[in-house]
């Protein structure tokens, strides 16, 4: 043994042996894990199933598109929510290499790792990471919303299918599978998230230079769409919120190179997301309560009345920012020491002890990233006017117009401008300038509790094996720099952060690699000064 290894193994002993042995952890239980793996066989049939009844469903034009039925061929819509469905897994991967990269010299893999260079180059260069995080949030939930309406049941009380719930051929589902998995979506969900979502996701952690290197052509389909986005200015409001955040957090603004411009245009256009989010948010309020949108027509949905709509879509939207909330506390939280974190936020550092032990970590990025999803097209339904060709269910439309209520109203653009600004970006701004607040609190603990259980369901552990394949056919490369301290990749910290916390992590291995081998057991003590 090593001289290194050793001494590290008699420092985790001292410290266990400080503190009384911990509780066995239920995910490393051995019916846990064996679930686990069974779970990777029948989530894997789960999604095959889900793909195939919702390119079924549009296929025999039973879907409810944005701009309504029998306006496009039905190959048309198939063609646009595929390719819509792939633009997300690009954008979910590259968020991740992009944002991960930026705490590494771009200049280390100019030669080896041209495409990145590139990318990075631009992203990197004054605030326009954070420009590229704020657009791409607008985008990735415009797209999500897009493609909701494109798979997803238009909630017509069964005119579409002649009469009849959901049927291939002679085999007819009963009216309760109809209600929870074509008319509330959940089937569309598996497939929006899954290939969607996650695969990409866990694929560019721990590969994020090989995963830019792939011929998607980045710069032009995830980074000047995402900045296209944030010119908008529809999401500016922010950045007011951010400043105001940290006012209050008695922090100061952020300065220097990253900075924004601050001229006449830039506060023209914080003034015009303020307004646009206020016309936004009366409309939204205004269909919940008149019972104008998704959340209160459709099957399933109809009984719910207008208050509780408006209740339900209040705790859709706090739930999801909170999510939002989390990793940007969890990651401002690396720099805190876990001396400070355990003797003044007794609350924070349990969470944070939960959160990086043994599997947990990647746990919680799969199950935060379904939980976010779920909700982003739960919102899509909720805040999207039912109806079409610009007539509403019922109410009036305050003598906006058929044009008015069609185009934005109808297609969900205010729901997506409303629900970005509200719900997502105000509580990561928050999140930013409060992450001690954000995260000491036994909300966030139960949400981190909430989000391991969903993952530990198994419904969605189809995107490891997914992610498995992927991987072995493109067969990327780990990122060069894995394994040095001195480069504080997300990787590096989150070992650092174990470390300090005396929570051993195997040698060699980042927290992010997904072919990591299931353990019979994770011992894990804690320890009270950081080094």
């Amino acid at each position: 043994m090593e001289k290194g290894e050793l001494q590290l193994l008699e420092r985790q002993t001292e410290i266990s042996n400080q503190f009384d042995p911990p509780k066995r952890f239920y995910s490393e239980h051995a019916l846990t894990r064996a679930w686990r793996k069974g779970s990777y066989v029948w989530a894997t049939i789960l999604l095959a199933f889900a793909l195939v009844v919702v390119y079924y469903q549009m296929g025999q034009d039973w879907t409810n598109p944005p701009w309504g039925p029998d306006k496009s061929p039905v190959w048309i819509n198939i063609v646009i929510f595929t390719l819509l469905l792939f633009w997300i897994m690009l954008l979910e991967g590259a968020h991740v290499s992009i944002v991960g990269l930026s705490s590494v010299d771009i200049e280390t893999f100019k030669d080896t790792h041209p495409q990145s260079y590139t990318v990075c180059k631009w992203a990197h260069k004054g605030p326009n990471l954070e420009r590229f995080i704020v657009g791409r949030q607008f985008l990735l939930l415009f797209i999500v919303f897009m493609v909701s309406r494109l798979g997803g049941s238009d909630g017509s009380d069964l005119e579409n299918t002649g009469g009849r719930y959901f049927f291939i051929g002679e085999w007819e589902w009963s009216a309760t599978a109809d209600v929870i998995f074509i008319q509330n979506n959940v089937l569309l969900m598996i497939v929006i998230i899954v290939p969607g979502h996650l695969v990409s996701q866990l694929i560019a952690a721990g590969k994020m230079l090989d995963f830019l290197e792939l011929p998607f052509a980045p710069i032009h389909t995830v980074m000047y769409p995402s900045m296209a986005f944030e010119t908008l200015g529809l999401t500016h409001c922010c950045y007011a919120l951010r400043d105001l955040f940290l006012r209050w957090a008695k922090l100061p603004p952020i300065s220097g190179a990253k900075a924004h411009r601050k001229n006449w245009l830039y506060h023209a256009r914080v003034l015009m997301s303020v307004c646009v989010v206020i016309f936004a948010s009366v409309f939204i309020v205004k269909g919940l309560f008149a019972e104008q949108t998704g959340a209160t027509n459709g099957v399933g949905w109809n009984k719910l009345p207008g208050v509780g709509a408006f209740f339900v879509c209040i705790f859709f939207l706090f739930f999801i920012g909170c999510c939002e909330g989390f990793q940007i506390a969890a990651v401002t939280l690396a720099k805190v020491p876990s001396s400070e974190l355990r003797t003044k936020y007794p609350v924070a550092y349990r969470t944070a002890l939960m959160l990086y032990t043994g599997r947990n970590l990647q746990a919680f990025l799969v199950g935060r990233q379904v939980f976010v999803a779920m909700l982003m097209v739960l919102l899509a339904k909720a805040t999207g006017y039912a109806g079409t060709d610009g007539d509403l269910v019922t109410g009036s439309d305050w003598g906006m117009g058929r044009r008015f209520n069609e185009v934005l109203l109808q297609t969900g653009i205010l729901g997506a401008i409303f629900v970005v600004n509200v719900g997502q970006l105000s509580f990561r701004m928050a999140a930013t300038a409060f992450p001690i607040l954000f995260i000491n609190n036994y909300v966030m603990y139960a949400l981190l509790r909430v989000a391991l259980l969903v993952e530990m369901t198994g419904a969605f552990n189809s995107c490891w094996v997914l992610a498995w394949a992927v991987d072995h056919t493109l067969r990327l490369q780990h990122d060069p720099f894995d394994g040095e301290e001195n480069i504080k990749s997300p990787a590096q910290v989150v070992l650092d952060r174990k470390e300090s916390m005396g929570i051993p992590s195997p040698k060699g291995v980042s927290p992010f690699e997904f072919f990591q081998p299931e353990r019979d057991a994770t011992t894990y003590a804690f320890e009270v000064s950081y080094i």
